[in-house]
């Protein structure tokens, strides 16, 4: 009873956020875009390679309501993953699991992930269910999930390093190869079937995803893997539970004497290596940090005093509502910012198109990452004689623009994004920037 209603509370902690847009990151446009052409029978095509079919489709189901409905199905998942979590920290005796996992559900960057069209949520909550049914002795049903959650997500695969350890350290050989050909085999049998429309559409080249040509400076790197997860308050919070475990060697070496407590930090600990190695051959984002999450409080929850592990869920509970900076804290946490940035975003949608209609010639608009906004609003990539492109992909490509009779505008900061993919300088080729409000064009937080 106690789990149910505070997985009820969790839900309605996302309700307030979840009616403005699809979220910050203009994968979610995308995803809908693709959800409301196989809604109307149209083709399967991915929204971004190597394809996300299981939430492709899923959001097929709402993606012609309001964007409230398709993030509410977020937030479902959201639920269902707090009180997954907290089902594991049972398993593990932690004390107050309840608490642990709100900890876990109010992190800035699950709050977050949890209010939007992304896939990151309800790819983690199928993992927790296959974490959740390994610990419960039911490797098969593990290996369902975990294939679900491939299909959501295709990372959420190197889980099944992780789960193969816990089976090879709980069972003997002869046991541990079994179950693990049966977890394996059900995951791999699950996660075919999820991208069968992939595979058809796009074949064995399907498995592939966009490099970033340019990796970021590592002020950029580190403020995605800490304060764009964990929020100002919980990094400090969590910083002053990892400096703590020097003080308490012995109760930790005491906890890890246990058998079932050093699996399962072997479990955890190889699981955020994995996604943080991810993360840092490709750290664009910081909601691929989201697997990591979980397992970092497990951690912490099976070697420290209970105290000092409520004190860091409580930290993070507060952590997406307020801020701390070199003026002290403030009530301007991420989820409120996330927010605020959504609702520049819808107005500045407006102001382009209105910008747009004014101009007098026929022009190539080169909009970057609003791209997805804008083709969703429109249905299309072309208003009047006007067209919008994401990049140019190269000066013959310009030049073909310009022999066509368009003149091209890009949107403010487009310009420099432009520069770093392709090494054009659109203003120097001739192009104009588009007369938009500067202070609409806020793009999600991404530490830059």
């Amino acid at each position: 009873m106690r789990l149910g209603l505070c997985t009820l509370a969790v839900l309605c902690t996302r309700l307030p956020w979840i009616a403005v847009g699809y979220g910050t990151d203009p994968d979610g446009y995308r995803v809908v875009a693709v959800a409301r052409q196989i809604a109307h029978g149209g083709p399967y095509e991915a929204s971004r390679l190597p394809g996300y079919p299981a939430f492709e489709y899923l959001t097929a189901l709402t993606a012609w309501g309001p964007a409230w409905s398709t993030n509410a199905v977020t937030a479902l998942f959201s639920a269902a993953a707090y009180a997954l979590f907290a089902l594991i920290l049972r398993c593990f005796a932690v004390q107050r699991p309840e608490l642990v996992a709100a900890g876990f559900a109010m992190t800035s960057v699950i709050y977050i992930s949890s209010c939007c069209t992304m896939d990151y949520v309800p790819a983690l909550a199928c993992m927790l269910a296959a974490v959740y049914g390994l610990l419960r002795g039911r490797p098969g049903l593990a290996g369902l999930c975990l294939g679900l959650a491939v299909g959501f997500r295709i990372t959420s695969g190197a889980l099944a390093l992780p789960c193969c350890l816990w089976l090879w350290r709980r069972a003997p050989p002869r046991a541990a190869v079994r179950q693990s050909l049966l977890l394996g085999g059900a995951t791999l049998l699950v996660a075919a079937l999820c991208y069968l429309p992939v595979w058809r559409r796009y074949g064995p080249g399907f498995f592939s995803y966009y490099p970033n040509n340019w990796y970021p400076p590592w002020s950029v790197v580190a403020a995605r893997a800490l304060t764009l997860v964990w929020g100002t308050v919980g990094v400090a919070a969590l910083a002053a539970a990892v400096l703590a475990l020097p003080l308490i060697a012995p109760r930790v070496h005491a906890a890890l004497s246990r058998a079932n407590t050093r699996d399962g930090m072997l479990f955890a600990l190889l699981t955020i290596t994995l996604y943080l190695v991810a993360f840092l051959w490709l750290p664009d984002e910081p909601g691929y940090l989201v697997p990591v999450v979980p397992f970092v409080l497990l951690a912490l929850s099976l070697v420290e005093p209970a105290w000092l592990v409520q004190g860091l869920a409580v930290a993070l509970i507060c952590s997406p509502f307020v801020s701390l900076d070199r003026h002290g804290l403030g009530l301007r946490g991420p989820i409120l910012e996330d927010h605020a940035v959504r609702e520049s975003q819808q107005s500045a949608t407006t102001a382009i198109l209105a910008a747009v209609d004014r101009l007098p010639d026929r022009a190539v608009i080169v909009a970057g990452w609003v791209l997805p906004r804008l083709v969703l609003a429109l249905g299309t990539d072309v208003r009047g004689p006007h067209r919008f492109v994401y990049l140019v992909e190269g000066l013959d490509d310009y030049q073909q623009y310009v022999a066509a009779g368009y003149r091209l505008y890009f949107l403010p900061g487009v310009d420099l994004y432009e520069s770093q993919a392709h090494d054009l300088e659109l203003a120097q080729l001739g192009a104009q920037e588009l007369p938009v409000p500067r202070e609409l064009l806020r793009s999600g937080s991404t530490g830059e």
